[in-house]
């Protein structure tokens, strides 16, 4: 037998249910665990929507209340007013709905309503011991993206700063993910693009990464191929179910993978464009992952013939190239990032990022400096000609 590296695998999603219209399960879901109140945590753009009506249909006879999260990534204020929302409901069901914005405010209020005091007391990337909540938590993702609806971390932003908190533990996880397809058909072409380039950077990275193993690797894989041949479908035909069905499997897998695996330099540059720059996260990683990749293959020996094959490239990099290419996302870093002082101080904080270590080739600043300046081009589809 061959030697096999020592590893860890987390996961602490209970359950995960697929199936076109699974949100009309949510009623009897309810009765299974004996819940009596529910909130909804739910991005704006479905307060006041079919959907809402639809939740409200199901979950009647608990009276269930509503409060909508403002659609830019989640601050600080975003928790409080949570915090505060579920504390006055005191609910025994929570059920966050939406994009990963509303899944991680909705994880951590959550947390910080069973936690009293400052947000910052169970701020930790690396498993800070939270009291539990009390109640039934169900994610329910709209979008094919992040996969919040199975990690267990979530990134909140200091309202008023560029510092980003991490919050990491398995008492955040829902406890039921509900992958319904039916909810994503009216996702926009880029949105579609950017969340869907976010679950492909994830698995790449995952698969890639120094900490992954024998069993996120094939979970990875899996994640790979579906989003290699469905999201171009996806996003070419918004209204496919069978593809919006298999994007949102494969972007579920993929945050399976990452949350064992980590990531990688991609999210390292894209974590630090976000926190500096407002640049979108999904957007930021396909600015960033061809380019990182084509840096990265020295060391992507098997691995990298893997993607290379499955995003139909000579490499893993021109692959994830083409891919980019084809969604409407090959474009310039100018585009959100401008003038040399501005990309130093990205370069310098993607540098300090966690992820940094578990990538497959390590870098120096001056490395990641030099991808910065590649990103700047965009590549048409071809092979990231990058000279480091």
């Amino acid at each position: 037998m061959a030697n096999v590296t020592p590893f860890t695998f987390f996961h602490s999603t209970h359950r995960v249910r697929y199936a076109p219209g699974a949100l009309n399960e949510l009623g009897s879901l309810a009765e299974e665990f004996g819940c009596r109140q529910a909130v909804v945590i739910a991005d704006e753009f479905f307060i006041g929507s079919e959907v809402e009506a639809r939740l409200g249909d199901v979950l009647g006879s608990m009276d269930p209340v509503f409060h909508g999260v403002p659609q830019h990534e989640p601050d600080t204020d975003t928790i409080e007013a949570a915090r505060a929302f579920l504390t006055e409901s005191q609910p025994d069901l929570i059920i966050a709905l939406g994009g990963g914005s509303a899944m991680d405010a909705a994880k951590v209020a959550r947390m910080c309503a069973s936690n009293p005091g400052p947000i910052e007391n169970i701020v930790g990337p690396v498993g800070v011991k939270m009291m539990p909540h009390d109640s039934l938590f169900v994610c329910v993702p709209t979008t094919a993206g992040t996969g919040s609806e199975v990690s267990e971390s979530a990134i909140i932003s200091k309202t008023g700063s560029d510092y980003k908190m991490i919050f990491r533990s398995s008492e955040m996880t829902a406890r039921v993910a509900i992958l319904d397809p039916q909810l994503s058909v009216t996702a926009p072409p880029g949105v579609t693009a950017s969340s869907g380039y976010d679950a492909v950077t994830h698995a790449v990275e995952a698969f890639t990464s120094k900490a992954s193993g024998p069993v996120t690797d094939p979970i990875a894989v899996s994640a790979m191929e579906r989003l290699a041949r469905w999201l171009p479908v996806a996003y070419a035909e918004p209204g496919n179910l069978e593809a919006r069905g298999e994007c949102l499997i494969g972007s579920m897998q993929a945050a399976i993978a990452f949350n064992s695996a980590h990531l990688g330099l991609a999210h390292a540059i894209a974590g630090a464009l976000g926190a500096l720059h407002h640049v979108p996260h999904g957007l930021a990683n396909a600015l960033g992952l061809p380019w990182t990749m084509a840096f990265n293959h020295p060391q992507l020996g098997e691995k990298g013939d893997l993607i290379a094959g499955l995003y139909g490239g000579g490499t893993a990099a021109e692959g994830l190239s083409r891919l980019r290419h084809t969604v409407g996302l090959d474009i310039s870093l100018d585009d959100y990032v401008t003038g040399e002082a501005a990309l130093d101080d990205v370069a310098k904080g993607a540098s300090r990022s966690g992820q940094v270590r578990v990538n497959p080739r390590e870098s120096s600043v001056q490395e990641i400096r030099t991808i910065l300046e590649a990103m700047r081009q965009p590549t048409d589809g071809g092979q990231p000609d990058l000279n480091l």
